[in-house]
């Protein structure tokens, strides 16, 4: 199991089941105004209805952008649960819900602060996207999710022996500043090259390194300059699939991603 040094103080890394999933909705509900700065976070424990095969589902939270840019429904799960047996079907019916003004007055309900007309024309646009939030890492989980446009984010939890705890988090977060800097190709040929296909761009010189965010895992390429392309090298191992078109984005915090730029919303 991990460790983290802080403070003189060290942090053990809590399992998947080392804890309730309503103790880590607690811990997530405490720490919203630091892990979502520019959101609020809701209780969302209403039924919601898929309209393409009627199947019902509750949610946990809500994020509600400030500014009321946006809003997300947030599914909180722990590890271990099944991919294709809880989480698919969950995060599937709450991507095809529809929300409309019963959603709407019930989180005016939860915090009375919102806006109520703006909490109204932010739902006549576009609809919310699926944020699901695991405590440990789970690889593949963010490919099968993206089918649904959904994405992913692990937050851990470190516990002290003096029932202090930090969080580590990494994956994607809800942004309204993201910018798509280039699309990409992984080469069939030579593993660890990407072909970059704007790389003007990507503000990287030859022989520069940058660290691309991929389901939660960093990994370190550096550019390099043929005769005709640009390419980014993988300086180790990393899972990409050979063929397929990405998307280099760079978020609010400067943070790169790499995601699938082709994959289809099914809703």
């Amino acid at each position: 199991m991990a460790r983290i040094l802080h403070n003189d103080e060290w942090f053990e890394e809590i399992s998947s089941r080392g804890h309730y999933e309503t103790e880590y909705e607690k811990v997530l509900a405490q720490e919203a105004q630091r892990l979502f700065t520019h959101f609020h976070l809701i209780p969302f424990k209403t039924p919601v209805v898929s309209e393409l095969d009627a199947d019902t589902r509750i949610p946990d939270f809500a994020l509600v952008h400030k500014n009321y840019k946006s809003w997300w429904i947030v599914e909180v799960e722990l590890g271990h649960h099944s991919l294709e047996g809880h989480v698919l079907p969950q995060v599937r019916t709450l991507s095809r819900a529809k929300y409309g003004q019963t959603e709407a007055d019930y989180l005016c309900g939860r915090l009375p602060a919102l806006n109520r007309a703006k909490v109204m024309e932010m739902f006549k646009g576009s609809p919310p996207r699926v944020l699901l939030v695991v405590n440990v890492p789970v690889l593949g989980w963010a490919e099968q999710l993206r089918a649904f446009d959904a994405m992913v984010v692990i937050c851990q939890i470190f516990r002290s022996q003096y029932n202090r705890y930090v969080l580590r988090l990494n994956g994607e977060y809800p942004s309204e500043d993201e910018t798509v800097l280039t699309t990409c190709e992984c080469s069939a040929m030579i593993h660890r090259l990407l072909a970059l296909h704007a790389p003007t761009q990507l503000p990287l010189q030859p022989d520069e390194r940058v660290l691309l965010y991929h389901e939660g895992q960093a990994s370190e390429w550096e550019r390099i300059d043929t005769a005709g392309e640009v390419y980014l090298h993988a300086l180790r191992d990393h899972n990409l699939a050979p063929g397929r078109r990405y998307e280099i984005v760079r978020q609010s915090d400067e943070t790169l991603l790499i995601r699938l730029s082709d994959s289809k919303k099914q809703k």
